[in-house]
């Protein structure tokens, strides 16, 4: 089996308005920070396939994102693509066969999206809902290699989550956490659903 592995998560930057601040606020003192674990689908078994091999490749690319969003892909508490470099090689089983699995990420959006909060004296007494974080993943699996002939399967999920303005660090990334759990979880979903259907001459039946 061959994987190209992905970092488990990038360098923190200071992206999106909201998580500046409290990055800017948490190098001023002594923040315990929490470690997310990693995202893993063992636990849902493997799909067996007649294939010799996974290959996990990304061609999301950099997503165009309007103002007022940020960016936030490299400051999220795991990545995405080490998240589905795990779907691949654990939901996926090659048992033996002519092609390859090649599991392409198609999409990779992570956004946070500024919302308006209250003002004046009603801010002093309201903790308004402060930010929007927007998430989607998107997955094709194709089989290459195989003489007998070709298939793909796709799935597309999405998720967002806002949090108020008093939140910390842990807070916000345990709400981003949250969000991308839901949606590799609902991508998991589909994309078995999509394999069954539209690559089920290469799905081994047990």
């Amino acid at each position: 089996m061959t994987s190209v592995r992905f970092d488990r998560r990038g360098a923190l930057v200071l992206a999106g308005a909201g998580l500046t601040t409290l990055l800017l606020a948490g190098c001023q003192k002594s923040v315990n920070r929490t470690v997310w674990p990693d995202i893993t689908f063992s636990h849902r078994g493997s799909l067996p396939m007649a294939i010799n091999g996974v290959e996990v490749t990304d061609a999301s690319g950099n997503a165009t994102v309007q103002p007022p969003a940020h960016d936030i892909r490299n400051a999220l508490p795991l990545s995405p693509l080490a998240t589905m470099d795990n779907w691949a090689n654990q939901r996926i089983a090659p048992m033996g066969g002519y092609g390859t699995a090649r599991v392409t990420i198609t999409e990779n959006r992570f956004v946070e999206v500024p919302l308006d909060t209250a003002q004046g004296v009603e801010g002093l007494f309201t903790n308004s809902q402060s930010e929007r974080y927007e998430g989607a993943l998107g997955v094709r699996v194709d089989i290459v290699g195989d003489p007998s002939g070709s298939g793909f399967a796709e799935a597309r999920a999405t998720a967002s989550r806002t949090v108020p303005e008093d939140f910390s660090i842990n807070q916000r990334e345990q709400a981003l956490y949250d969000m991308i759990a839901a949606i590799v979880a609902n991508l998991d979903d589909r994309l078995v659903s999509e394999i069954r259907a539209n690559l089920s001459r290469w799905v081994v039946q047990g």
